[in-house]
Formats: structure tokens, sequence, C-alpha cells
């Protein structure tokens, strides 16, 4: 461990790059709030108001991740003493990933809990004496004061920085500032100007000023550790414009309701991630979707792999290549592609001539069978968002069937839709016979 030289941070570009300029003293309140878990499911964080899902989501994701590849077999049954090195290598797990380099430092910023019972005494004595006084007091930490109350420390390793919160997580977390601290954490350990340079848009910040939703970018980078703005596979050309999407498998993935509105398509990298924990995004909320069952994320079919090499050829994403390209394309999945039979298939593919082979055609005759899926399957849905006065957040059941030959009713039901992003054929039957709120 080492301590980072605070005082050589751009502070001022930090700011403007995760709240942008004249952002809402409301907005930066709502983002004040500790590390908290529900009393009735005790791996769950909970939220007090909008905004900080786009931090507290993709943390959640990874607890539950960590819950899986530790094979826990009851969540409910946790206590916070266990809980608490779960939430620890979830931030390691984010952390180690936003690095630009293995052996790049990641960096930890807090407010320490002696730090934030000062600006509570002081935030009440200013209360007390502006009730007296008849006149309204201002929060003693707003946007442009936080970084002062920082204090910032990097690591070497994944190991260093673990053990660090694990000998000092009671002292440095537990406050209203624990998600912010963390963001920022996240920001200097990438670093602000890769971050800028990864999601192509100097304007735009992490955080939107004016409503308080974390963009893309920042969902974006704390899924996968990368700042990109896009959620398709790999890189696109637009006019001449170069697109980065997502490079790699993600180790928890995503999955978005703005695709059924043809907003944007999630590739399969975010669709198909390593453990089968799935951020699910609305308009205005993240919700986290996760299995036990290891199927649902096996490796690809051969399906998959086909359609990935069909991408390949076709860059710009048209749904067809040329039909002089069948050939390469042939050889390339191993098919049989001696000139007479590669001739037959151009002529039985491309029947009109038009010197195109379009993609379904394709696969269905090469690999008619769709990827392996089981028919049946448990999912559950965790919605952090509490309601007030309410610490009651829980994990909520679905049994998934997958129906043959036809898709599953979704009208009216957004995480239904959400979820025939990835399997077209889904039902859900959901604990409680409603259906959970994406929003």
């Amino acid at each position: 461990m080492a301590a980072s030289g605070a005082e050589d941070i751009d502070w001022q570009l930090i700011k403007t790059l995760v709240f942008g300029d004249g952002v809402k003293e409301a907005v930066f309140e709502r983002w004040l709030q500790p590390f908290l878990f529900s009393t009735k499911e005790p791996t769950a964080l909970l939220q007090s108001a909008g905004g900080p899902c786009a931090v507290l989501a993709p943390i959640q994701a990874f607890i539950l991740k960590r819950c899986l590849q530790s094979k826990i077999p009851n969540l409910s049954t946790l206590t916070p003493e266990s809980v608490s090195p779960l939430l620890q290598g979830a931030m390691c797990d984010i952390l180690s990933q936003c690095r630009e380099e293995e052996t790049s430092p990641m960096v930890l910023a807090r407010v320490s809990r002696d730090v934030a019972d000062i600006l509570q005494d002081n935030q009440e004595k200013e209360e007390s004496s502006s009730k007296r006084m008849k006149h309204s007091s201002h929060a003693l930490v707003d946007v442009d004061t936080f970084h002062t109350c920082l204090s910032v420390e990097s690591f070497g390793s994944v190991k260093n920085l673990s053990n660090y919160l694990e000998d000092n997580f009671s002292e440095i977390f537990g406050t209203k500032y624990d998600i912010l601290s963390f963001l920022y954490s996240v920001v200097l350990t990438k670093g602000p100007n890769s971050i800028i340079s990864e999601r192509q848009d100097m304007e735009e910040s992490l955080i939107d000023p004016v409503h308080g939703h974390g963009s893309q970018s920042l969902i974006n980078l704390l899924l996968t550790g990368s700042a990109t703005q896009n959620v398709f596979d790999g890189i696109r050309d637009l006019c001449g414009l170069q697109l980065n999407g997502i490079s790699s498998q993600s180790s928890v993935g995503f999955l978005s309701y703005l695709e059924c509105l043809r907003y944007l398509e999630v590739g399969k990298f975010l669709k198909n991630p390593v453990w089968p924990v799935w951020l699910l995004g609305s308009e205005t909320h993240l919700t986290v979707l996760f299995s036990r069952d290891m199927e649902l994320v096996g490796p690809p079919s051969q399906r998959d792999i086909a359609k990935e090499k069909f991408t390949c050829i076709d860059k710009e994403g048209s749904g067809f290549i040329a039909v002089d390209k069948l050939k390469n394309l042939m050889l390339d999945l191993d098919l049989f592609a001696e000139d007479p039979y590669v001739d037959i298939m151009k002529t039985k593919l491309d029947p009109d001539s038009l010197g195109i082979v379009l993609l379904p055609q394709f696969l269905e005759e090469f690999f008619p069978e769709e990827s392996r899926v089981p028919d049946s399957f448990t999912i559950h849905h965790y919605n952090g968002l509490s309601k007030p006065d309410s610490t009651q957040v829980t994990y909520i059941k679905g049994d998934a069937v997958m129906l043959e030959g036809m898709v599953g009713m979704a009208e009216n039901n957004a995480i239904l839709q959400t979820l025939q992003t990835k399997w077209r054929n889904i039902a859900v039957d959901w604990q409680g016979g409603g259906k959970p709120s994406i929003n």
C-alpha cells in the first residue's frame, strides 16, 4: 500500500467528468448513500433514492458472482460477518478490471468514519444555528468540496487491496459517502483521461447532472472495466467513424429493455457472460437477475460460432455477405468446401442471383439447431430500490420454461420483454404471482 499523491490529482477534471457542469444539489445528495444490506436478504444491497443504481447494481452483481463462485447453498442464512468479505471481494473485482494494465495500481478513495462523524456534527451545529438565525443552512459538503474530504491510497496488487479492506473495512466504510467514494475510486483507478478516450465523447458526464442517472459508459466501466458508450461486440464502422464496443466476454452480463424498443442491440459478450448474473437495464433503473444454473452460460454452440464468423465478414452488420465470400466462410467453419459443392450452395442460398447470402438462410442450411438452453431453470430477481421506511428488499424467485415453437406473452411485462432479448421463447412464473419491476 502506498499513499497516493492526492495533491497531484486534477479534481476539477474528475468532478466535471463525474457530474458535468451545473449539477443540481438534489442530484448530489441522492448519491450520498452508504452500503447497507436488507434485513430480510443478507446479501441484497439497499438503494434509498434514484440514481446510484449505476454503481450499486454492478456491485450487487459481483457480490452474487462471488456467491456462485463460492457455491454458497443458502444466501438467506449468511451473517453480516460473512457478507462483508463478499462486498470487499466485489469491490476488488471491479477495481482490478478497471486498471489499464495488470501492473497498474488500484486506487481507493474514501471518507473515513472519523471524518464523516466530524462533518455530521458540524452539519448539525450549522442547522441548529440556521434555525436560530431564521435562515436556511447549506450542506458543508457539496460537489465542489467533496474531494477535500477524501483520503486516497493506491495498491499495487489485488492481494494488498483485499488485505487492507479486510483489516479496515469497518473504519473506512459505513457512512453516507460510501457509494460516491467508491465511484471516485473507480475513476481514479481507470484514470479520467482514459475514461474520456474510451467513451469517445468529451461532453457527456458519467452522471446526468439534471436527473442523476448513471450513463451507459459508467455501467460498462463497472461491469467490464471499459468506459465505452456502446453495448455491441467489437468495433463498428459508422461512415468512417470507428465506434468501440465490448471487446471480450464479461464476468457478469447485461440485458436491456431498450433493445425491445430497438434503440440498441446488446452483443453476445454481455448477453453471455462467464457467470449467470445479468444487470437488467430499463429506461431509468438497473436491477439484477441471477441463476445457479451454469448451463445458461455454457460454451458457445456451433451455431453461435457460425454467427460470429459470419459477422466478421459482415462488418457493417447488414445481415448478409457477398456470395463470393461463401467459400471462405465455409472453410473458416471447417465445412466441406469443394468448388462443385460450393457452387450448389451458392445456387441454393441465392436462388434469385442477387449476389448475396443472408444470415438466417445460411444458419438454417448448415447449423439448424438453436443454442442449447435447459428446458426449465430457476432465476432470481433483485431490485434494490427500497420503499420509504422499509428494509425488506428480497430476491424474487422465478420458474422459467422455454416454450417450444412459440414466444411467451410479454405485453405490458417489461421484465419478460427484456429477458426475451436473450431467451426468445422464455416464459416465467414468478413467486407471489406478480411480475417484478425493473423500474
